[in-house]
């Protein structure tokens, strides 16, 4: 098992600290990796999901997809509001051209 899956598996303990959940979505964030970003936009698209870590799973997302220069509208369209609203401003301060290339809505 390598630092992915440990992050993964924090995220989706649901009887792990929010705080520690939260802290694995900033991180997983970090890694251009197929595992992580399904991982980030399960939770991006469950509306059960505590509130709590739906922002940085968004960022973390926007960073991911920034890092490809990849953007898809689908999922974006599917993610609950507050994970939404974190990619497209992560795409504004950090890859603008992004929203403009693919029409991205708030």
């Amino acid at each position: 098992m390598d630092q992915i899956d440990l992050l993964i598996d924090i995220l989706f303990d649901k009887n792990a600290d929010l705080a520690e959940r939260d802290d694995a979505a900033m991180y997983l964030g970090e890694y251009d990796d197929d595992r992580a970003l399904a991982a980030l936009i399960k939770i991006c698209l469950d509306k059960t999901e505590d509130e709590f870590i739906f922002a940085h799973c968004g960022e973390s997302v926007g960073s991911i997809w920034a890092q490809r220069n990849k953007f898809d509208p689908i999922i974006y369209s599917k993610m609950v509001p507050i994970a939404r609203h974190e990619v497209y401003y992560y795409f504004k301060s950090n890859k603008p051209e992004l929203i403009e290339k693919y029409k991205i809505n708030k």
